[in-house]
Formats: C-alpha cells, sequence, structure tokens
C-alpha cells in the first residue's frame, strides 16, 4: 500500500507480510502510517536516497534505517538535502539512529522473503532502488514518462543514463515500476514509451 505524496514531498510505501511492514521513504502523514501499521511489527525503513522529500520522518520510529553510505552525509546537510529549501527539519539525532548501510545486490531479510538492493546513482550518488517480488520502489531515478533529476549534489547525468539502462535490461518487463513521485508503471512501459529511456537504449 501507499501514502499519496504531493508536490513537496514522495510516497510513502509501506511493504506488509504475515504480521510485519517494512516503510519505504517515510516522509509525511506520520498518522496515517502509523494508522497503517497498527498490528504490525516494523521491521525497518527502506530509504530510496536522502533527500528530505523522502527522510522527514525517519526518526519516529525505533527500527533500523538502510541507507546506501554514499548519502549518508547528504541527509545530514540542509542545504544538500533540500531541507532548507523546502523549510523542513532535519531529522533528529540522525547519529544515534540504527543506520545499515547498503550496497548493490545486497539482500535484505524480511519475513520470510528478501527485499533486493540497486544501487541506482545518477539522481544522488547513494540513491537506490528495491526490488520487492515483482514490484521496484525507484525512489527519484524512474518515473512514469521521465526520469530523475541530475542537477543536484552529487547528480551524474551519464551514471544515471548507466543505471536505468541496468534495471531496464535486466528486469521482468512485467516488474511494476513504483516511484517517489507521480504515477506507477512497468518496466515494459518505460521500455516502450519512455522517450528518455528509448534515447538511452540507442546509446
Amino acid at each position: 500500500m501507499y501514502i499519496k505524496g504531493n508536490d513537496d514531498l514522495s510516497h510513502v510505501f509501506i511493504i506488509k507480510r504475515f504480521d510485519g511492514a517494512m516503510l519505504i521513504d517515510p516522509s509525511h502523514d506520520e498518522a496515517s502510517i502509523l494508522e497503517a501499521i497498527k498490528g504490525y511489527t516494523l521491521k525497518g525503513i527502506l530509504l530510496t536516497h536522502g533527500h528530505i522529500d523522502h527522510t522527514a520522518l525517519i526518526d519516529r520510529f525505533n527500527v533500523p534505517i538502510f541507507i546506501h553510505k554514499e548519502d549518508y552525509l547528504l541527509m545530514q546537510d540542509s542545504d544538500q538535502s533540500g531541507a532548507k529549501a523546502l523549510k523542513l527539519p532535519l531529522p533528529k539525532h540522525i547519529q544515534q539512529l540504527d543506520i545499515q548501510f547498503i550496497k548493490d545486490q545486497d539482500q535484505i531479510p524480511f519475513m520470510d522473503e528478501k527485499i533486493m538492493v540497486y544501487h541506482t546513482p545518477g539522481h544522488t550518488k547513494g540513491s537506490v532502488c528495491y526490488l520487492y517480488r515483482s514490484e521496484l520502489y525507484t525512489g527519484d531515478t524512474l518515473f512514469k514518462g521521465s526520469v530523475g533529476r541530475t542537477d543536484l549534489v552529487g547528480g551524474s547525468n551519464s551514471l544515471l543514463n548507466k543505471s536505468l539502462k541496468r534495471l531496464v535490461t535486466e528486469l521482468s518487463q512485467t516488474v511494476k515500476v513504483l516511484p517517489g513521485h507521480d504515477a506507477f508503471s512497468t518496466i515494459k512501459d518505460e521500455k516502450n514509451h519512455n522517450e528518455y529511456i528509448q534515447k538511452i537504449l540507442k546509446k
């Protein structure tokens, strides 16, 4: 399930299995998150990257927080994380939180299953996507009909192109794309209709 984002803040995704739950990019609406996980044991928080519009509520839950090391410092910087621009406070006591660094191809245990990590630098150095079953949580790497911006700190157009090409060529065409903003899609639809992806594949 997900809690829809707005112009400034990302979607919040919640994966549930049995009595366990995983929270992806908790950025807003703490009350709705708490209601959604009522009766479940929250096992962890998965961050797609360190920008404040994806991380604002990470200090509200006493669970492990998974993030790529490259975005750990960015997450603590008011300018680089976007907190100053959005006039949002940084999460409190970040250095005291249970931060777990992840890397490409890590498999994060979740109940009786695994969540696969794809390191997809480009939007930021530490951007990642998470594959759970046939759902890919892409953060700000890949959107329906678009791709992540690369003009912020740590952004790289060449790295983003490489990351995107990997996703659309390695993953099944039936995988659902669940980005941090806007509408959902599939790998097949992005490969066939996303002009940015089509240009990348031609290179």
